[in-house]
């Protein structure tokens, strides 16, 4: 099975407005299939980020917005209509020269899907979308989560230590995504989540609303990250107070 990253994309964020077809409107969300470079916003276009892509096939239409109905359902409807315009579906698409799994911009998603025989599942796929837009709501409500709290929760004298985030950490080989109990030791679900403040964030968030099997009991068995799930379940209780604790166990692996 082919190894996918779910890196963000750390840069600066600009105004972001373009008229595209729809191909189709799910929880008013417009969802994209076709390529165009202008899909992103123009600063990641000249190196060196120097962004890229391929159009989706049409075989995976279907299984992508199958995946997108699945997600946005998991969110009450004003945070989708507050923070999430668009959602672009693509083949492949790198930045820096690195192939990217997704990203984020202003109020848009950027995925790629190459079919489920090189690894993109339903829970990649779903796992990568929460990923991705928690990034956007965490931009837009930083306010929400108390990072100096968050901070605390890591291993005395730790410092996130990636000033590339996602990128620096797939070019050294650490970006992977399966739990990891000497990390959760530390206070971090994961490889990539070490890499940055954001990163980890990402990583609970993906984990909140599409579990890994094994995330519950890890949220039990360690207290860093029992701590650092109950500063991003209020963080989302804040964007929606119907997001307590019980509306996230509902949420099947």
């Amino acid at each position: 099975m082919k190894k996918i990253l779910i890196p963000v994309l750390c840069l600066p964020l600009i105004a972001f407005t373009q008229t595209y077809q729809t191909d189709t409107l799910i929880r008013g969300v417009e969802i994209h299939f076709t390529y165009d470079l202008s899909i992103f916003p123009s600063n990641w276009v000249p190196a060196p980020t120097s962004a890229t892509g391929q159009s989706i096939s049409n075989d995976e239409i279907p299984h992508s917005k199958k995946i997108m109905a699945t997600a946005l359902g998991k969110y009450p409807a004003e945070i989708l209509t507050k923070n999430l315009h668009t959602v672009y579906f693509l083949r492949a698409m790198s930045f820096f020269g690195v192939g990217y799994g997704g990203t984020n911009s202003t109020d848009a998603l950027y995925f790629t899907n190459d079919g489920e025989d090189n690894g993109y599942t339903d829970y990649y796929l779903e796992q990568n979308f929460h990923h991705e837009f928690s990034s956007i709501l965490y931009r837009n409500h930083p306010e929400y989560l108390d990072t100096a709290a968050w901070k605390a929760a890591n291993i005395e004298g730790f410092d996130y230590n990636d000033p590339e985030a996602g990128v620096g950490a797939i070019r050294k080989n650490q970006s992977s995504q399966d739990l990891d109990s000497e990390l959760a030791e530390k206070g971090f679900l994961t490889q990539y989540a070490y890499s940055s403040l954001e990163n980890d964030v990402n990583t609970l968030a993906q984990n909140l609303f599409r579990p890994d099997p094994k995330f519950w009991e890890f949220v039990e068995k360690y207290p860093r990250i029992r701590t650092k799930l109950n500063l991003l379940i209020h963080f989302y209780s804040e964007l929606d107070p119907i997001m307590i604790e019980p509306w996230f166990r509902k949420f099947d692996y």
